[in-house]
């Protein structure tokens, strides 16, 4: 045990010169609006008796009752940005299936010209779930279109929406203003190369305000299958993906984004609720596709 200590207290001293984080204060127990080591070392100090001086709700960052080692290891994590202090989460995620074989981000998925393949967006998160929408972008070089989605009407957020209030528009329907619009928010130069090789389109759930006390909660499911059609004359050799690009982290400062989740904080919809509110983080680490033709 005295060997952990140590250990602890080693790794304390060398993070020491770390970069501080004050998103929610979480794991700030001296009170100075930082996070960094001199937190973790209170919190070490405190466990071994040596410091009574500190604030035990803020300093359980693990939520366990308890104020120990492993509260001083999180808080040594969230100051060098290894701990997630988001306070609402969403998981984007894709998988697809071409033919009878099921395939999802960590494959090089097998594709022919002439081919159909069937791509599920699915979604989980931890807040009351309003208007939720995503921007899918895929190579014009292996797809020609995305010519009908099938929403799940078993799902959760599809009872909430409602079939008039769920919408799929592939690339061919949007106004050219509108393309203008839905790019990433990248440099002009990479912007324009972008344009020459993506496609994009877009689905959106919207609930019924009349339906207001049936927001789902922590939802986990499939929102929508999506049909891709292989371009005939795609030629055996070329990769592409289908992808759904993302703001790691979500501001009021970034309005035109590719993910939307509004966020409630009871399963009343006319309560506090913004898509661009502080603290909302979005994983698509599973949200991205990768095609060969073959």
């Amino acid at each position: 045990m005295k060997r952990f200590f140590a250990l602890m207290l080693a790794l304390v001293i060398a993070a020491s010169a770390c970069l501080t984080v004050s998103a929610q204060k979480l794991g700030d127990v001296t009170g100075d609006n930082k996070v960094n080591s001199i937190d973790a070392l209170a919190v070490l100090q405190y466990s071994v008796g040596l410091n009574k001086n500190i604030d035990k709700k803020t300093a359980d960052v693990s939520g366990d009752g308890k104020v120990n080692s492993t509260d001083a290891l999180i808080i040594l994590q969230i100051s060098v940005g290894l701990y997630d202090t988001s306070k609402y989460k969403a998981n984007f995620a894709l998988k697809a299936t071409v033919g009878s074989k099921n395939y999802d981000y960590d494959d090089v998925i097998p594709v022919k010209a002439g081919d159909t393949v069937y791509v599920t967006l699915s979604l989980s998160n931890n807040f009351y779930t309003g208007p939720t929408s995503a921007q899918l972008y895929y190579n014009s070089s292996i797809f020609s279109s995305a010519p009908s989605a099938k929403f799940n009407t078993s799902g959760r957020l599809y009872e909430v929406c409602g079939r008039q209030t769920c919408t799929f528009v592939d690339w061919a329907k949007v106004a050219q203003q509108n393309k203008e619009l839905c790019w990433p928010d990248y440099s002009e130069a990479k912007l324009k190369e972008f344009k020459k090789t993506h496609k994009f389109l877009r689905v959106t759930m919207t609930p019924n305000a009349m339906m207001a006390s049936e927001v789902p909660k922590s939802i986990n499911e499939d929102l929508v299958t999506i049909e891709f059609k292989v371009s005939s004359t795609a030629r055996k050799g070329t990769t592409g993906q289908i992808t759904v690009p993302y703001e790691s982290r979500r501001t009021r400062d970034y309005l035109n984004g590719h993910l939307m989740c509004s966020v409630y904080e009871n399963a009343d919809i006319t309560s506090k609720v913004s898509p661009y509110v502080e603290g909302l983080s979005y994983n698509c680490t599973k949200a991205t596709l990768n095609f060969k033709v073959v």
